[in-house]
């Protein structure tokens, strides 16, 4: 839930409807399933009782997605290119 949480940026529509992005079926009902806790706490949060949450499965947002090992390093080198210098030197390969 955590990845499906901040791989997209929420996007705050009128009326303080949330929408998020999500890449199918399976993370809505994963989220779903704890909207109800999730709600809660930004409601109290915030205090503010008129948020909602609306997901939006974009067909778009799934390429962000990282699958392979070879991807995710890539975008760990990209957070920290420091883990290249470390590969490097330590001969290692994927």
């Amino acid at each position: 839930m955590y990845s499906t949480l901040t791989v997209n940026e929420p996007i705050l529509k009128d009326n303080f409807l949330v929408q998020l992005a999500i890449f199918n079926q399976a993370q809505a009902v994963d989220i779903n399933n704890k909207k109800a806790e999730l709600l809660l706490y930004l409601r109290t949060q915030l205090h503010n009782t008129k948020i909602d949450l609306e997901l939006v499965i974009d067909k778009d947002a799934e390429t962000k997605g990282v699958y392979t090992i070879k991807d995710k390093y890539e975008k760990l080198v990209e957070k920290n290119p420091a883990v290249d210098l470390f590969r490097k030197k330590f001969d290692l390969h994927f």
